[in-house]
C-alpha cells in the first residue's frame, strides 16, 4: 500500500489553528483603533487584503491619526499597516 503525501504551505505565523474569521480580526483592530483615540475617527473602515491592514476614515488632527496608527499596528501583530485616514 502506498500513501501518497500532499506538501502543505506554510501559514504565515499570525494565522493559528483558533485564529478569527477576518471580519473578527478586521473588528478587532477597529475596536482598538476606537478605544485608543477616543472613537474620534469618522466613517473608520479596516479593510484586510492579506498582505497589510488598511485603515480609512477622517479625523481633525494628526495626532489622532497617530493614534490610531498606533492601535492598529498594536493590534495587527506583524502585518503592515497601511493608513489612508485623512486629517481634515
Amino acid at each position: 500500500m502506498r500513501v501518497q503525501l500532499k506538501r502543505i504551505a506554510k501559514a504565515p505565523s499570525w494565522v493559528k489553528d483558533d485564529a478569527p474569521s477576518i471580519e473578527q480580526y478586521a473588528s478587532r483592530i477597529k475596536r482598538a483603533i476606537r478605544c485608543g483615540t477616543g472613537n474620534r475617527i469618522h466613517n473608520l473602515r479596516v479593510d484586510l487584503t492579506g498582505t497589510h491592514v488598511v485603515l480609512e476614515g477622517f479625523c481633525s488632527s494628526f495626532h489622532c491619526f497617530q493614534l490610531a496608527q498606533d492601535a492598529a499596528m498594536k493590534t495587527s501583530e506583524e502585518l503592515p499597516v497601511d493608513n489612508r485616514i485623512d486629517v481634515l
